[in-house]
């Protein structure tokens, strides 16, 4: 993603504050998705653009002014994930463990 490589500015935020969003409509039309294929496909595109923001904004240090945005990433992933998987799992108990391990150490 751009903004990987330049200073962290509220330029970048707003990119992947739109990202998120965007993602997340995504999900929104593939639960009104009367086909079962395009919705898992479009629910499962959804999941991997929120997977690769997380591990986007998770690979730069803990800062304060990118915590919202990654708690809120953080949150939207768990949750179609739970979504997709109809149920929760180790797994996705793992990565709020995670999540919250990396907010507390700031």
């Amino acid at each position: 993603m751009f903004c990987q490589t330049t200073p962290l500015g509220s330029s970048c935020l707003d990119l992947w504050r739109e990202k998120n969003d965007r993602l997340v409509r995504q999900a929104k039309v593939a639960q009104n998705s009367g086909l079962t294929l395009r919705r898992q496909q479009l629910a499962q595109d959804a999941l991997e653009g929120l997977r690769g923001l997380l591990h986007s904004l998770q690979g730069l240090p803990a800062a304060v002014p990118v915590l919202p945005l990654e708690l809120t990433v953080t949150c939207n992933f768990i949750i179609l994930r739970a979504s997709l998987a109809q149920g929760f799992t180790e797994d996705q108990a793992q990565d709020i463990q995670r999540g919250l391990e990396r907010e507390w150490s700031l």
